[in-house]
């Protein structure tokens, strides 16, 4: 039987933690590709509560190997929306062929893929999310696309355009992440 706890958690960091925590403030710890001179934008993408755990990690993740990689530089967004609409049809078409017959399953296959979704909170649907987020420098192309909860995606989205207004295009950016 499981022990009950009888006192509060300790609100403590780390030391391991602390460390961590001043290398990634310090932009000169990570490579900032070739833009000598110009001093990189450190943004911070943080967890909430109603983002998917998995979806979070997953693109913190891919956002912290390309910045330690240099790759990430504010960019004017260009985006094609065809592209999302077919990795979008292309993934209903085959979900939805998997369960001929059944309206009810394809329905449900096409309401979760659809975009349409309020999402208010992880769970409500799933968005084709940038790998490297365009407006971070990443290529438009289904080959740059995945599935990932919709509040998730755009949350982190919204939570890196909203640092990034008035920052000079070309800028190379550092990921910090916060909560996770």
């Amino acid at each position: 039987m499981a022990r009950t706890r009888t006192r509060a958690a300790r609100k403590t960091v780390s030391k391991g933690a602390k460390i961590i925590s001043a290398i990634i403030d310090n932009p000169r710890f990570f490579r900032a590709g070739k833009g000598r001179g110009v001093k990189p934008k450190v943004v911070t993408i943080r967890f909430d509560s109603k983002m998917s755990k998995k979806d979070f990690r997953t693109k913190a993740d891919s956002l912290l190997r390309l910045s330690r990689e240099g790759k990430l530089r504010k960019t004017p967004v260009k985006r094609d929306p065809q592209i999302t609409r077919n990795y979008r049809g292309a993934t209903i078409r085959k979900l939805a062929g998997r369960h001929r017959g059944n309206r009810a399953e394809q329905r449900r296959i096409a309401q979760k893929f659809s975009g349409r979704t309020s999402a208010n909170r992880a769970g409500d649907g799933l968005d084709p999310d940038h790998v490297h987020e365009l407006q971070l420098g990443g290529r438009d192309h289904a080959d740059n696309l995945r599935w990932m909860d919709a509040y998730t995606n755009r949350t982190i989205g919204s939570q890196i355009a909203g640092q990034l207004r008035g920052v000079p295009d070309g800028t190379p950016v550092i990921i910090r992440v916060i909560g996770y």
